[in-house]
């Protein structure tokens, strides 16, 4: 690995993970790495920790811990990322911190102060707060050591809610909870979920996981492709929202599973696109609302926004911007929202800086539509709207529409990432076009 940096120490070294990412994070013309042979899993003596190579797959770690009956703190909704490439770009479930939060110490092949190659491990201080969440900008990620947790079991089922003031109101009972906001009808849909009082999996646990896969994770997304991308029907879209997907949710059928089996989904099966936004817990029902209107209006152009939306948008001098978009656009998949507690890093998009300590909430917005133009120009109109006046912020796992100089006052602890990245990356090997746009170029001033 050290001669491989030695001999690219003027160019642009990046890393491949998974693939996972709808962004340029991996780019260059330069030297392209894949760790995929660095698997190595190491469980540390008191069972609360393990070390595992970069390159290892999130569902291969899964499933080593859980043969000693152990787990993650936290795992997002699919299991084929590297864990490198998740804790760097800050991969979160719900209900509990991102990934990133739970690593421990970190060790990164980078640069020294002359240039040499050298390999650290970061442990402590800010420099570990930086390698959390790091977007491969500090160095290649060879090991990553993280908090593990006793296997647990979660108990869940899906129940329709008549607002969001009834999803919120059961986040306490339920605090692993992921929701849904249901395009066309615009309804929400919750995925009701909590940690079980004890480690027994119920009796229709595999059918019902069986029934999610085939119904919901395969046909549903096949309907939805089909109707939405082939035959490009919003009628039928309509249709599947409004007449399907009510009859294929049991409100009463309640299982109980292990915590890595029932937090996965597979809605990765299909190739599609997302952006996913993070906003402060007392922003979400503002955010919520202006998604909603904004969603309603790419698909309808008479649709008549609030007197608020219209506000927020004159705000921000985006009239012009939203009256391109009218009636472009007809969003066809379900907009899922998950909580996330704050972190202690630098950069993840639930960062938490000084006293600040409140929750976020992520915002996915994913299309299955090609050509893509429509959906990225609402995507970007949403997401440079919501940065400016909602305190949103990117994932930067996910396509990223946005620079720096446009996102730069959202995070408070960028100024010290970008000073630790220059201590361990001097030449400034490690940035790509991605990371130049969107971490480190902040001056300047935005044009809408």
């Amino acid at each position: 690995m050290l001669r491989i940096l030695e001999e690219h120490r003027t160019g642009t070294v990046r890393v491949v993970g998974a693939g996972h990412s709808w962004n340029g994070g991996i780019e260059t013309s330069d030297a392209l790495l894949d760790l995929s042979h660095f698997r190595r899993i190491q469980i540390h003596s008191d069972s609360r920790r393990v070390s595992v190579g970069g390159g290892c797959r999130i569902a291969e770690l899964l499933a080593h811990l859980g043969r000693r009956g152990l787990t993650l703190s936290s795992i997002g909704l699919i299991a084929r990322q590297t864990v490198a490439g998740a804790v760097a770009t800050g991969t979160h479930g719900s209900g509990r911190h991102s990934m990133s939060h739970y690593v421990e110490s970190v060790r990164i092949a980078c640069y020294g102060k002359e240039g040499e190659a050298e390999v650290r491990t970061v442990d402590s201080g800010q420099a570990l707060r930086a390698a959390r969440c790091s977007v491969g900008a500090l160095g290649v990620v060879l090991e990553v050591t993280l908090k593990c947790v006793p296997q647990y079991y979660v108990r869940e089922r899906c129940v329709w809610r008549p607002d969001l003031d009834a999803v919120l109101d059961n986040e306490s009972a339920a605090p692993l909870q992921q929701f849904y906001l249901i395009p066309h009808t615009w309804a929400y849909l919750e995925h009701e979920r909590s940690v079980a009082p004890d480690n027994r999996r119920s009796g229709g646990a595999m059918l019902y996981r069986a029934y999610w896969l085939v119904v919901i994770d395969v046909l549903l997304h096949l309907g939805i492709k089909l109707t939405a991308s082939l035959l490009r029907s919003r009628r039928l879209v309509d249709f599947i929202y409004r007449r399907l997907l009510p009859v294929c949710i049991f409100p009463k059928w309640q299982v109980t599973d292990r915590s890595d089996r029932q937090l996965l989904m597979r809605h990765d099966l299909f190739r599609h696109l997302e952006m996913e936004v993070f906003v402060p817990g007392e922003r979400l029902r503002p955010a919520l609302d202006f998604v909603s209107a904004v969603l309603r209006a790419a698909d309808n152009a008479d649709y008549e926004v609030s007197a608020g939306v219209c506000d927020r948008i004159g705000a921000v001098e985006m009239r012009d911007s939203f009256a391109r978009i009218r009636g472009s656009y007809s969003h066809h998949y379900p907009v899922c929202v998950r909580r996330v507690r704050p972190d202690d890093t630098l950069i993840s998009m639930s960062s938490c800086h000084g006293v600040e300590r409140q929750d976020w909430y992520a915002i996915s917005l994913i299309t299955f539509t090609e050509p893509r133009l429509p959906f990225r120009n609402v995507a970007r109109f949403l997401a440079t709207t919501m940065v400016r006046s909602l305190d949103a912020r990117l994932h930067w796992g996910k396509w990223h529409p946005l620079e720096a100089r446009q996102i730069g006052d959202s995070y408070p602890g960028l100024a010290a990432f970008q000073a630790i990245c220059a201590h361990f990356d001097p030449q400034g090997v490690f940035r790509n076009r991605f990371l130049e746009e969107t971490i480190f170029r902040t001056s300047g001033h935005d044009n809408p």
